[in-house]
């Protein structure tokens, strides 16, 4: 675990700055695990676990891990006793193999170097069970277009370089290595499909299997339906 709590003034307040603009995107992810019946989710670099308070009452066993203690004591102090907190690194964790139907990596890889990315989704595949899920939000590269190259140019990387000189550099070498969309195309582990762009294109919503998931998108596509309509559905790839 790194020595330095980079999120130990951030914490307290990272929920009332990303909470709403985020939500779009955990609603998502929550539409996935509900439709393939997820019942034992862990959450890969969980900060303040808003996500798996999203999930707490879809009677799933929860866990959540993060090497910040920061954001852990935030966590659990504002979750529900459900949860289950754990302060261990990502990318190696003390848990057995094959013992989680749905893994979430939302926004926790493109802070961290290339070999912590391959070493925590190396984990979340270990973690998997044969039938399970991976789901991965992240930053990709902005579409063509002046709202997207504002905000995957301008906007993100402010924030971005707010966040600390290595987390923005991190940034920046995941961006020169494509994004998501370079990460997964190389550490996909089987079936990859594209839930939703988000931030004009700027973020992507993935999710990755060992099998097959035909249903997937148009379950996505219903529960869209239920929402005032803020973005454009992807296809699987």
């Amino acid at each position: 675990m790194q020595g330095q709590d980079e999120y130990q003034r951030t914490a307290a307040i990272y929920d009332f700055l990303f909470s709403r603009a985020l939500r779009e995107i955990r609603l998502n992810i929550r539409a996935v695990l509900t439709h393939c019946h997820a019942q034992n989710v862990i959450d890969l670099c969980c900060g303040t676990g808003e996500q798996l308070r999203m999930l707490a009452c879809d009677d799933m066993l929860l866990t959540g891990v993060d090497t910040s203690q920061a954001m852990l004591a935030k966590a659990r102090k504002v979750s529900p006793d459900v949860i289950h907190f754990l302060e261990a690194d990502a990318g190696n964790l003390p848990l057995p193999d094959s013992g989680h139907d749905g893994v979430i990596i939302s926004f926790g890889l493109h802070e961290k170097t290339a070999p912590q990315h391959e070493a925590i989704f190396s984990e979340a595949c270990r973690l998997l069970t044969p039938d399970g899920v991976i789901i991965v939000a992240d930053y990709c590269t902005p579409p063509e277009g002046f709202t997207s190259l504002l905000m995957g140019r301008l906007l993100i990387p402010i924030i971005e370089r707010m966040a600390g000189l290595n987390h923005y550099h991190n940034y920046r070498d995941w961006m020169a290595g494509d994004g998501i969309d370079g990460f997964m195309e190389r550490e996909n582990p089987g079936k990859l499909s594209l839930i939703a762009p988000h931030f004009s294109g700027c973020i992507k919503l993935c999710v990755a299997s060992k099998v097959k998931d035909a249903p997937l998108l148009a379950c996505l596509k219903r529960h869209q339906h239920d929402k005032e309509p803020s973005t454009k559905k992807g296809t699987t790839a």
